[in-house]
């Protein structure tokens, strides 16, 4: 549920930010955030993402796709900044190896 939450309020910063950018569309179409937010679930990155570990992704979840600082991320997960920064760098090379 939590992640639900935290997901969907991704989701609508990125959709204002984007909105900035781009005209009003038909709404019919699909948007460009859609279609990277899609990707991100469904695609190679998204499959990627499932393969982390447990921990790895939460930090990425917290710190990317909700856009946290590193010790809001830290109090969110209980844990030291300093893990938050190593876990992060693990994950950011587990991805890199798995997309390239």
């Amino acid at each position: 549920m939590v992640d639900a939450l935290r997901r969907h309020g991704a989701r609508e910063r990125l959709r204002q930010m984007l909105s900035w950018f781009r005209p009003p569309t038909d709404s019919s179409a699909s948007s460009a955030e859609d279609l990277v937010l899609r990707g991100v679930e469904h695609g190679d990155l998204g499959g990627a993402l499932e393969r982390l570990s447990p921990e790895l992704r939460a930090v990425v979840q917290a710190t990317v796709l909700d856009g946290l600082t590193t010790g809001e991320a830290a109090v969110l997960l209980g844990i030291p900044p300093g893990t938050v920064k190593t876990r992060a760098m693990r994950a950011r090379r587990q991805l890199r190896q798995e997309l390239t």
